[in-house]
């Protein structure tokens, strides 16, 4: 199955050289700093887009059918210096879903604990064996592995781990950074870059990345062919997560926060024609595990 997946996306894209492993769109909102609309921010926009987009991210040849479609929202809050910078970056990324043409959103993570140094005469520099004193490209490294982990795992089990090591890998070179979300106590705390790759490596939340594979391959990407045997793996992997959630019931597990971020208004449009029995069903469910969204899942209650 996942053969011919592949071999489908490929005859449906045009024959292009291979990638870098994805397929970034970028955005720069900068109306807060004192540079919005100057040089500086236009050379950050560009600078970043490069960098994103043509740094090798894995070190093999990628075809086009291979790369991640993802998007990066940089919101800079705060102008601390003439080249230091604080704000929040939000990181999207989705998906094909077999045999149709609708896309599946893997990721939707914000992350708030970004600070960096940029230099429009400083080039953007990333070694992953050394950690960049200006702070923005591990940062932006870390999110794109962090992407390449989440999708690897929805087309194999644990299938993004190695992904998800450089993430690891990353962070600990970044443990004598001063500047939030690296370490164990800093920025957001238990949701900071530090615990969400901890978390995602670790035993218990190993089940996680099972049923992301789960909900995947054995859920959406059979719809096309058989909703109801699609629609039940699905489900399946809903009360495996509401398992792994009762365990240590915590609306602020990262984790299981960021699966139902991205899965959501998914979920819902999944079961919104079932029938009534099913619909509830699902709507207990996910009101006792994701309560966060609980106006969203609203729309199968009967």
């Amino acid at each position: 199955m996942l053969k011919k997946y592949l071999i489908s996306l490929m005859a449906a894209l045009p024959a292009l050289a291979a990638g870098q492993g994805i397929k970034c769109s970028f955005t720069l909102n900068a109306q807060k700093v004192q540079t919005a609309g100057s040089e500086t921010t236009a050379a950050m926009k560009s600078a970043i887009t490069d960098f994103l987009n043509t740094t090798a991210w894995i070190d093999r040849e990628v075809q086009p059918f291979e790369q991640i479609e993802c998007n990066f929202i940089l919101n800079l809050n705060e102008q601390v210096s003439e080249y230091e910078y604080r704000g929040s970056l939000q990181v999207q990324a989705q998906r094909p879903v077999y045999n149709s043409s609708y896309h599946s959103v893997v990721l939707n993570a914000v992350d708030n604990d970004v600070e960096f140094r940029f230099s429009p005469n400083e080039p953007l520099d990333f070694s992953a064996m050394s950690h960049n004193p200006n702070n923005l490209t591990p940062l932006l490294a870390y999110w794109v592995y962090l992407v390449m982990g989440v999708d690897g795992d929805s087309f194999a089990p644990l299938g993004g781990t190695d992904a998800l090591r450089k993430a690891e890998r990353i962070v600990q070179n970044a443990q004598s950074e001063t500047k939030g979300g690296w370490n164990a106590n800093s920025g957001s705390g238990r949701k900071n870059r530090y615990w969400l790759v901890e978390n995602l490596l670790g035993r218990r939340y190993e089940k996680l990345r099972r049923t992301f594979y789960a909900y995947h391959r054995q859920g959406l990407d059979v719809m096309s062919g058989s909703a109801p045997d699609g629609k039940k793996a699905i489900l399946a992997a809903l009360r495996d997560i509401q398992a792994l959630y009762n365990e240590k019931p915590d609306n602020a597990l990262y984790p299981i926060a960021l699966f139902f971020d991205a899965k959501a208004d998914e979920i819902v449009n999944v079961f919104a024609e079932g029938q009534p029995e099913e619909r509830n069903s699902v709507y207990t469910l996910l009101t006792q595990t994701n309560i966060v969204n609980e106006a969203k899942y609203k729309r199968l209650k009967q």
